[in-house]
């Protein structure tokens, strides 16, 4: 696998962007959210997902130069129609607009709609934190192409895998932070698995006939499988949550549920944030999150495992530089081909 520099994979992507008519600056934008997503350890989110955007573009699934409108507005409510601009640059206008919201009023939601794939999920709520504020986040697609979640007990995919995300200020350096799928696996790290051929855990997806299997090959078909709810032997747990959440970012946002006919497709996305300050003493709240860290780190490690460790801290602590992002060699030369496609010369970017 090639050892990529950030900095160069940040060239390579917005050239890539550019080309395709998308405004620099958003361009950098969606690429940045990328390479931050491989830099936290996250790959599934990461830069093989420019592929996935460049076709959309190039079909016009996304416009990237369209602009975010308001539908519907109150003091601490919005109702957003992303009109297919890249999902990064919508979520970004919804969240910072959530923000100024719960900045006046204490608590605020931001509903978003027509909106491409906005990357990981925790790149906004983490916009909160920054902010000495909570954020919650909840998507819903109704792109049966981006993923396909059983319900619990059942073969044939019907849900996409729904995510949601939570982040606070810790009181440390780094930020609380929540950010998973209603599934036992985002589609995403199934797909990351298939460039890299290795098998996926048991108990995360089936084939076509509802067989357990660890090849990723058979979650893309055809005919294609499933990917499992989140709790393994209590799956119904995650199913119930995607349905929960299904209900607040497919219903609430216009966007649709997955039952219905796609209009425009894309994202439902809603954000809530709640200004700290509005309930609590800042530095209290902090105090207390700090000393509620300290308390759960003190449990004695199970076996196998180093120490506990807080949500958050895992990407805080990765490993990963700038200056150092290992791609698949697939995927590199799939970036190549596309590049050769579009007419840019990679050595020159």
């Amino acid at each position: 696998m090639p050892l990529m520099e950030a900095e160069r994979l940040k060239r390579v992507g917005t050239a890539i962007l550019n080309r395709l008519g998308s405004p620099p600056e958003r361009s950098d934008w969606v690429v940045e959210t990328l390479l931050r997503a491989n830099l936290a350890g996250h790959d599934s989110h990461g830069i093989m997902r420019l592929l996935q955007y460049a076709e959309w573009a190039r079909g016009g699934t996304v416009n990237p130069a369209a602009d975010v409108r308001t539908l519907r507005e109150t003091a601490s409510t919005a109702l957003l129609d992303a009109r297919r601009t890249w999902g990064q640059v919508a979520a970004r206008a919804a969240m910072a607009k959530a923000l100024d919201m719960a900045a006046e009023h204490g608590v605020s939601l931001v509903a978003l709609r027509n909106c491409p794939h906005i990357g990981r999920l925790g790149e906004y709520v983490l916009m909160a934190a920054e902010q000495d504020m909570i954020g919650t986040a909840y998507v819903n697609s109704q792109t049966a192409s981006e993923g396909s979640v059983v319900p619990w007990g059942g073969i044939d995919g019907r849900f996409t895998p729904t995510p949601l995300a939570f982040a606070a200020p810790s009181g440390y350096e780094w930020p609380v932070l929540v950010d998973i799928t209603a599934s036992v696996m985002p589609e995403g790290k199934v797909r990351d698995h298939l460039y890299r051929g290795d098998p996926l855990p048991p108990d995360v997806i089936i084939n076509a006939a509802g067989m357990p299997t660890t090849d990723a090959k058979d979650f893309y078909g055809p005919p294609m499988g499933g990917i499992l709810p989140l709790g393994g032997a209590v799956g119904h747990k995650g199913y119930a949550l995607g349905v929960m959440i299904e209900m607040l970012a497919g219903g609430l946002t216009g966007a649709g549920y997955v039952s219905e006919t796609p209009l425009a497709g894309g994202n439902g996305v809603l954000f809530q944030v709640m200004n700290i300050e509005a309930f609590e003493d800042l530095s209290s709240f902090k105090s207390r999150s700090r000393d509620l860290i300290k308390h759960v780190k003190s449990s004695r490690p199970r076996a196998g495992f180093d120490e506990v460790l807080f949500p958050g801290e895992p990407e805080y602590r990765s490993a990963r530089r700038r200056d150092g992002i290992n791609l698949p060699q697939s995927l590199w030369q799939s970036i190549e081909n596309l590049a050769r496609e579009l007419d840019l010369d990679l050595e020159g970017v």
